[in-house]
């Protein structure tokens, strides 16, 4: 049987939670968590926490950063800030639940604003916010219409899908209609190129045997924490700038590209012959790896 990690990765939410019907695992009860808030189950996430408590907080981080975010994506911010007075007042702190308890009051508030400001724009503000040109003022109306009905505003969204001189605007348009699965036949300019897309028929973009493969390299071969969590980080990037295209060469040329570009990023670039060397040792070009490099920092330099 694969791993509930495994489950989960390949988004087979359904099983993870019937696998763990019965389960007072702490480890599997946080994938039953997960389970049930990727598919939008929020109340019945809160419920798990609620029922098993106790078992939870044997990983306090994980329990207090899941609690407090459902809690806000159920607008209960009255119960978020009991929880957080809950939480802050538990024996035997550690450092990292100290630092995300001084956090979280923080994330609590802008949440609570947020939804307040949401309430104001009626549809004509928001279809005149879709079409400014202003980057944030689209990425707010993107982020409130979430919660409304999209079809309500395809044609600005499709002006986006066409128009917007940003790729990344427009991906996370089209990203919008693919979690809301719209099930229309339409087109999105990617660098010049038109491509047809049917939303409810697209792969979201953190997904495929590629992408998980190179998570899981980068978890396995980088040592460094602050490095393999950088490469993560560019790689999420990248898929987001070129989605609705999904990663389409090996693995292992991924792998090399973003762990070069990672140890850019945090200042210790790896010296070219090791880089040539891992290259030998995996099998990889060296100078298709030079040109994916230059097209993805091109990329992540636009995003």
């Amino acid at each position: 049987m694969d791993s509930l990690k495994t489950l989960i990765d390949q988004k087979k939410y359904d099983l993870v939670i019937k696998l763990t019907e019965t389960s007072t695992s702490s480890n599997d009860l946080f994938y039953r968590i997960s389970a049930f808030i990727c598919l939008g189950k929020y109340e019945d996430a809160l419920y798990v926490i609620q029922d098993h408590q106790k078992t939870l907080e044997s990983n306090l981080a994980s329990l207090i950063n899941a609690h407090i975010n459902l809690l806000c994506a159920l607008n209960r911010f009255d119960q978020a800030y009991s929880a957080l007075d809950y939480y802050a007042n538990l024996p035997y702190q550690s450092q990292v639940v100290e630092e995300i308890l001084r956090k979280i009051p923080k994330v609590i508030e802008a949440e609570e604003h947020k939804q307040n400001t949401f309430k104001y724009y009626d549809d004509e503000s928001l279809s005149k916010l879709l079409a400014s040109e202003n980057d944030d003022e689209v990425l707010m109306a993107l982020d409130i219409i979430k919660g409304r009905d999209v079809l309500s505003f395809l044609p600005e969204l499709n002006n986006i899908l066409l128009n917007h001189k940003r790729e990344t605007i427009k991906s996370y348009t089209l990203m919008l209609l693919v979690n809301k699965e719209i099930d229309r036949d339409l087109k999105i300019n990617k660098r010049g190129q038109l491509i047809e897309v049917n939303p409810k028929k697209l792969e979201r973009p953190f997904s495929g045997d590629a992408f998980n493969k190179v998570v899981r390299t980068f978890d396995s071969e980088i040592k460094d924490l602050t490095m393999s969590q950088t490469a993560t980080q560019l790689l999420s990037q990248y898929c987001i700038y070129i989605y609705p295209r999904l990663l389409d060469k090996s693995p292992d040329l991924y792998y090399l590209a973003f762990y070069f570009l990672a140890s850019e990023y945090v200042g210790f670039p790896i010296p070219l012959e090791e880089l040539e060397e891992k290259a030998y040792q995996l099998d990889v070009k060296f100078d298709e790896l030079n040109i994916l490099t230059k097209e993805i920092k091109s990329c992540l330099d636009e995003f």
